[in-house]
């Protein structure tokens, strides 16, 4: 019988680069839109040539991919270059540090609701730290002129200064919100696709950077990823109640859903 869930997540194909070749693609990643060979030159202050090498080194590996600007005038049209999905950013580390927070959790709080409810805080503070490294990087560009929006595509300062809390995001605002989250997540090494259908969207998970541990734990591990999910989403005025996670109910993948009644616990592990 096929297991159900999703797969091991990509092994950290970084780690095989060189320092240089690393920082190149740190930057496609970070800036996370189209980049020309001047501007990674820019940023990292080396020479167009080096950088030109780097980056299409890392497109061989699949770890880059390379496009062209519609053309202006005569001559070639500039190529730009962006990350590949395979430029997974799981590592070892994060795997060490899951189980230790996972052991120190179960050894401190007891089994049931009190041990769910500390997942899902941890997931929570998870998301609020990613909503602000964003928060900061959108500064960083627009002080460098490179553009770049803030979590929710500006929907805070469009709602007049209301909190998240108080907007109803229309459907393309919760499309929106739920694709970046999805891009972030397949960035994590979660191998995401998003479907959209009607008031309801779907992250389908097809792999997980903690796969093992999940197994073992997903009261604390599914508990923590549907926090951190709730958290990043809620910063575009997406509900809590509306964000649900059913783990391992399906072969190669979990499914996150955005726009239905997430129930009491917003946790289902396992097929219905």
């Amino acid at each position: 019988m096929e297991k159900l869930g999703p797969r091991p997540s990509r092994a950290d194909r970084r780690a095989q680069l060189s320092e240089p070749r690393r920082a190149v693609l740190d930057q496609l990643v970070e800036q996370d839109e189209p980049l020309t060979v001047t501007r990674v030159a820019q940023i990292l202050g080396q020479h167009p040539n080096t950088v030109r090498e780097h980056l299409e080194a890392l497109t061989r590996a699949g770890l880059a991919r390379r496009d062209h600007l519609p053309p202006a005038g005569r001559g070639r049209p500039a190529s730009v270059y962006t990350y590949a999905p395979e430029a997974s950013f799981t590592s070892p580390e994060y795997a060490v540090l899951a189980r230790v927070l996972v052991s120190y959790l179960t050894r401190t709080v007891p089994d049931g609701p009190v041990l769910r409810d500390h997942a899902l805080e941890a997931g929570r503070s998870w998301g609020r730290a990613i909503v602000e490294r964003d928060l900061e990087l959108a500064g960083d560009r627009t002080a460098n002129g490179t553009g770049g929006r803030a979590p929710g595509g500006g929907a805070a300062a469009a709602g007049g200064g209301a909190t998240p809390a108080a907007r109803v995001p229309s459907a393309r605002v919760r499309r929106d919100a739920v694709d970046r989250l999805a891009a972030m997540l397949d960035r994590a090494g979660f191998d995401s696709g998003t479907h959209h259908d009607g008031a309801v969207s779907t992250v389908r998970l097809g792999r997980c950077p903690v796969l093992e541990l999940a197994r073992e734990r997903p009261e604390v591990v599914c508990n923590a990823h549907l926090g951190m999910a709730r958290e990043i989403l809620s910063s575009s005025g997406v509900e809590p109640g509306q964000v649900s996670l059913a783990a391992f109910v399906e072969p190669g993948a979990c499914l996150l859903h955005v726009g239905a009644d997430a129930g009491a616990s917003g946790l289902r592990v396992g097929p219905a």
